[in-house]
C-alpha cells in the first residue's frame, strides 16, 4: 500500500507488509474457488444437453416398437408366417411343394409304403417309414401308410426288454427242458433248475412221452401201410411213386425259369421280407430297387434271382415253400406250390407223350424191317425150289 514514510517505525512497516501479503493470498484462493464453481456449472449444463437427445431417441424407439406391434400379422391356427405373409400348413400325409403354400393343392402326398407324415406341418420332405427287419427279430404289426408309421414287435421266439429297442434278442432255450416262465415279447425265458431225483410230474411226463411215441408209431405204421397200398395201386395203373420225387427235383432244376410266376403271387414288400429273412443285406436291396425304380415287377424278379444265385439249385424249391410258411405266408406258399407242380407235371406229360410217339415210331420201323427180312427169306426160298424142279 505504501512505502515506509517518515515518522513510521520499522515494526509498523513490517506489519503492514505482512497484511498486504495475506490479503493477496485470500484474493487468490477466492478466485480459485470461483473458477471451480464456474467449471462445475458448465459441466452440469453440458450433461443435461447430452442426456435430453438420448431420452428422446429412446422414447421414439419405444413408440416405433409399439406401432409395429399394432401392425403385426396374425395367421390362422393351421397357417404359419413366412416373409411377412401367412402360408397354409399341409395336412397329414402331405408336405409342401412350394415355399409358401396358399392352398392344399400346393401340398404333395407321401409315397405309400415308403414315407409318412403323421401331423399337420410346414415341411418339404416326408419321413421315412420304419423297417421291421426280420433279420433283427422283428415282425410287422401294422403296415406303414402315408399318415402313420409302421408298427413292429418282436417275432416269435424273440424278446426285447427295453420299450425303445433297435433289435430283438432270441429267446433262451433251456438245455434241461425245464421252463419256469415262457418267453414273451418283453421278457426272456426263465429256466428251472434240475432237481435231484425224478419228481412226480417227471414220471407223468415220461409216461406221456412214451404214450405219444407209441401213438406216433401207430400213426406212422398206418401211413406207411396206406402209402404202400397207394404205391401198389399206382403201379397197377402204370404209375410210379417216384414221380413226386422226380417232380421236386425237376422243380429245383428249372426253378429259375419259374421266377416270374413265383413273384407274380407276391407283393414287393413280401419279396423283400423273404430275401431279408435269408440274409440279403439292405444295401443290396436298395441298389436293386433303385436300378429298377420304375418297374416293380422287375424289382421283384431281380431280388428273387439274387437270392436264388446265393442259395444254389439244390433244395431251393423246398427252402422257398418252407420259408414262406415260416413267414406266415401259407396262402402264397400253397398257390406257388400248386402252380409249379402243375407246370412241371404238364411238362412231364408232354415229354412222356413225345416219348410214347417216338417209341411207336421206332416199333413201326422195327416191324417194317422184320417184314422186309421175312420177304427176303421167302424170295430166297423160291429160287431154290425152282432149281430142284
Amino acid at each position: 500500500m505504501g512505502g515506509a514514510g517518515p515518522g513510521r517505525s520499522p515494526a509498523a512497516f513490517v506489519f503492514q507488509a505482512g497484511c498486504e501479503t495475506a490479503l493477496r493470498g485470500d484474493m487468490a484462493r477466492g478466485f480459485f474457488h470461483l473458477l471451480l464453481v464456474v467449471v462445475l456449472v458448465m459441466e452440469t449444463h453440458c450433461k443435461n444437453d447430452t442426456e435430453v437427445p438420448v431420452h428422446v431417441a429412446h422414447n421414439r424407439s419405444i413408440t416405433r416398437k409399439r406401432n409395429f406391434a399394432k401392425r403385426q400379422i396374425i395367421c390362422a391356427e393351421e397357417e404359419y408366417i413366412l416373409n411377412g405373409q401367412c402360408c397354409k400348413k399341409c395336412r397329414h400325409g402331405h408336405v409342401k411343394s412350394t415355399e409358401c403354400p396358399k392352398t392344399q393343392e400346393s401340398c404333395v402326398p407321401c409315397k405309400s409304403g415308403e414315407e409318412y407324415m403323421d401331423h399337420i406341418n410346414d415341411l418339404d420332405k416326408c419321413m421315412r417309414c420304419r423297417s421291421c427287419d426280420i433279420a433283427l427279430g422283428w415282425k410287422v404289426v401294422k403296415n406303414c401308410t402315408p399318415t402313420e408309421n409302421a408298427e413292429c414287435s418282436c417275432a416269435k421266439n424273440h424278446y426285447c426288454k427295453s420299450p425303445q429297442c433297435d433289435h430283438c434278442e432270441s429267446c433262451t432255450i433251456c438245455e434241461n427242458g425245464l421252463v419256469e416262465k415262457e418267453c414273451t415279447s418283453t421278457s426272456d425265458t426263465v429256466c428251472r433248475m434240475q432237481e435231484a431225483g425224478m419228481p412226480p410230474w417227471g414220471t407223468a411226463l415220461v409216461i406221456s412221452v412214451i404214450a405219444l411215441a407209441v401213438a406216433a408209431g401207430l400213426i406212422l405204421y398206418c401211413k406207411r401201410k396206406q402209402k404202400n397200398f397207394i404205391t401198389q395201386d399206382n403201379r397197377a395203373n402204370g404209375r410210379d411213386s417216384s414221380n413226386e420225387t422226380s417232380t421236386l427235383i425237376s422243380i429245383d432244376d428249372e426253378l429259375s425259369r419259374h421266377i416270374p410266376d413265383i413273384v407274380g403271387e407276391m407283393t414287393l414288400d413280401e419279396v423283400k421280407t423273404f430275401v431279408r429273412y435269408h440274409g440279403l443285406s439292405e444295401p443290396i436291396i436298395d441298389e436293386i430297387t433303385q436300378d429298377n425304380c420304375n418297374n416293380t415287377s422287375e424289382q421283384k424278379i431281380k431280388l428273387f434271382q439274387k437270392w436264388h444265385q446265393r442259395h444254389g439249385i439244390r433244395g431251393a424249391y423246398g427252402t422257398l415253400i418252407s420259408s414262406l410258411r415260416d413267414l406266415k405266408m401259407r396262402a402264397i406258399a400253397d398257390k406257388i406250390e400248386e402252380k409249379l407242380k402243375a407246370a412241371v407235371l404238364s411238362h412231364q406229360e408232354r415229354r412222356e407223350s413225345y416219348d410214347d410217339k417216338t417209341g411207336q415210331s421206332n416199333s413201326c420201323s422195327q416191324e417194317g424191317g422184320k417184314s422186309y427180312h421175312d420177304n427176303a427169306g421167302i424170295s430166297k426160298t423160291y429160287p431154290e425150289s425152282l432149281e430142284e424142279t
